[in-house]
C-alpha cells in the first residue's frame, strides 16, 4: 500500500476527532525521513511516520507562544509496513489515535503504563504487541480497553496467554504458505524491536501456540538463525510445566538465654 494514502487514512480518523474539540491543522512540510501531521488548539498534537523504522507515532505537548514547546510525550505507537500492511490496518491505527485523543480515561490509563524509550532499539513492549495483534483479530480491542482499565499496570504475559495465543494458534493453523510468510514477517520485526517480555511472550508463548511443527518451522523462517535457536529450544519446553525451585529451609538456631549461667 502507497505509504502516502495510508498516512491519510490514519491522519483522517485522527483529525475529525481533533477538529471537534477546535484544534486546527498547520501546513508541515515532509521530509525524506518522515511524514508530519501537526494540530495546535489548547495543546499540540503531532502525527509521524518514520520510514527509518516504519513507525507512526501519536504525540503530544504544550504550547509556548501558540506553538509546540517541543517537550513531546509520546501517547501511541505503532507499526506500518507499506510493503505487507494495507488499509485494514491503516484503519484501525487511524482508529486507536482518535480514541486516545477522543477519551481523558483511556488517555489517563495509558499514563499509567511504563514509559517506553522514544528512540532507538528495545521499544515495542507487551501492550503494544498487544496492539498490533487487533489487526488480526479486531475482538482484542475491546478486551485490551477492559485489561487497561482494570488494572494499574498491563499484564503483558495473561493477557497474551490468555486472549492473544488460542486465537494465534487457530490463525496459524487455518493460513496458508503466503499469509503464514507474511505474519513471520511482521513478528520479525516486533521481536527485533521488542523489550525482554515482548521476546519472552512471541517466544514462549505465540510460537507455541502453534501445533503444526511445518507451520512453525515455516513461522520463524524470516528471524536471524540465533533467534531460530533460541524458538526451537523454546519449542522443546512446549505442554511442560516448570516447577519453581523451592526456597531453602533456613537452618534452625535454638539458643536458651535463660539457661546460660
Amino acid at each position: 500500500m502507497d505509504i502516502n494514502n495510508a498516512f491519510d487514512i490514519i491522519v483522517g480518523k485522527a483529525e475529525r476527532v481533533l477538529r471537534a474539540k477546535g484544534f486546527r491543522r498547520e501546513t508541515v512540510a515532509d521530509s525524506e525521513e518522515e511524514l508530519t501531521a501537526l494540530y495546535i488548539g489548547d495543546l499540540a498534537y503531532s502525527i509521524v511516520y518514520t520510514f527509518s523504522n516504519k513507525r507512526i507515532v501519536l504525540r503530544s505537548c504544550q504550547l509556548e507562544e501558540d506553538a509546540p514547546d517541543n517537550e513531546w510525550k509520546t501517547l501511541a505507537t505503532w507499526l506500518f509496513d507499506p510493503d505487507s500492511d494495507g488499509t485494514k490496518e491503516a484503519e484501525s491505527i487511524g482508529e486507536d489515535f482518535a480514541e486516545t485523543i477522543r477519551g481523558p480515561k483511556q488517555s489517563s490509563a495509558m499514563q499509567k503504563q511504563k514509559k517506553r524509550k522514544k528512540d532507538g532499539e528495545n521499544n515495542v513492549d507487551p501492550l503494544f504487541l498487544a496492539n498490533r495483534m487487533v489487526t488480526y483479530f479486531p475482538g482484542l480491542k475491546d478486551e485490551i480497553a477492559y485489561e487497561k482499565a482494570h488494572y494499574e499496570s498491563f499484564r503483558g504475559v495473561t493477557f497474551a496467554d490468555e486472549k492473544i495465543a488460542p486465537r494465534f494458534g487457530k490463525m496459524i493453523e487455518e493460513a496458508n504458505e503466503k499469509k503464514i510468510e507474511k505474519i513471520s514477517q511482521g513478528l520479525t520485526a516486533l521481536y527485533t524491536s521488542g523489550d525482554l517480555d515482548t521476546k519472552g511472550i512471541i517466544t514462549y508463548i505465540l510460537l507455541n501456540s502453534v501445533e503444526d511443527d511445518e507451520k512453525f518451522a515455516k513461522l520463524i523462517e524470516a528471524f536471524s538463525d540465533n533467534d531460530k535457536k533460541i524458538m526451537k529450544a523454546a519449542r522443546k519446553l512446549r505442554g511442560k510445566n516448570i516447577k519453581p525451585e523451592k526456597p531453602k529451609k533456613q537452618k534452625k538456631f535454638i539458643s536458651d538465654t535463660l539457661g546460660q549461667q
